[in-house]
């Protein structure tokens, strides 16, 4: 008798990946989605988004499985899940930080700026009619984008030798820096890796070892397809790949939501999941 294959977890990006960049529209990703459905796979989401904006989405795509929020900074498990509960996208979840908390995050800041004079405006600093004007984001999203708890978005507003200043004092510190657009965000140590690491070992306890698959577009992901036992880089929306393909990390043939469905059919066919 062949030996019993793990089950599979799938475990993606959001923007530009399951989520189509133009639109966050994510109807091409729906058969992929049937599929795993289908197979009872898990869909486990690993974002840069908070868990206040995961939660909606994750009522509209019927979901109700762990996910993770921030960057790989905190993970949030539907309360019962690994006991065998009946979980849905509306049941209560328990976070656990992973990397620091948002209040380490942004004293640390807070003294940056007070003993050089760094010029920012923190997440901490804003509300809610701040985050609109500086992200474009409605009303409704930017209240969620506010309730943060593994990291802390910082509007620059000051020189990039500034910058370049700023980021190795929080890497002196003990913290972790990463550049997004206008944004300096400051996090603690902990990655999208970690995050499927974390769930990894969850999963295993409660329910043996399993084959965790990652599907990301951006540099931001690496960390999580390097730490799957198979990733897939789904394409941009130019038609390019971040990375080149190899070892256990393939391309989708599509871009964002497409691709991503794209992949699920090529896990089907050549894993048999």
């Amino acid at each position: 008798m062949p030996p019993r294959r793990s089950p599979a977890v799938v475990f993606t990006d959001l923007d530009a990946t399951l989520l189509d960049h133009h639109d966050y529209d994510w109807s091409a990703a729906r058969a992929g989605m049937a599929q795993l459905a289908a197979r009872d796979i898990p869909l486990c989401i690993i974002t840069s988004k908070t868990v206040a904006e995961v939660a909606s989405l994750r009522v509209a795509l019927g979901n109700g499985h762990p996910f993770a929020v921030e960057n790989g900074g905190a993970v949030a498990v539907p309360r019962g899940y690994f006991d065998g509960a009946a979980c849905d996208a509306h049941t209560p979840v328990d976070v656990t930080t992973l990397g620091a908390p948002r209040e380490a995050l942004t004293a640390l800041a807070a003294t940056l700026r007070a003993q050089h004079g760094f010029r920012f405006t923190g997440f901490a600093d804003m509300d809610v009619d701040d985050v609109v004007a500086a992200t474009a984001l409605d009303r409704e999203s930017a209240m969620r984008a506010l309730e943060r708890s593994a990291s802390e978005p910082l509007l620059w507003q000051d020189s990039d030798t500034a910058r370049e200043d700023f980021m190795q004092a929080v890497v002196a510190a003990g913290y972790a820096c990463r550049e997004g657009g206008r944004f300096v965000h400051v996090l603690g140590h902990a990655d999208k890796g970690d995050a499927l690491a974390w769930l990894r070992s969850r999963y295993g306890a409660a329910r043996g070892p399993i084959l965790a698959i990652a599907m990301g577009d951006s540099g931001n992901d690496a960390d999580m397809l390097a730490a799957a036992d198979i990733g897939y880089w789904v394409a941009r929306p130019d038609g390019s790949h971040y990375a080149a393909a190899g070892g256990s990390i393939r391309h989708a043939d599509g871009i964002g939501p497409a691709g991503w469905s794209a992949a699920i059919d090529d896990l089907i066919a050549h894993h048999d999941i």
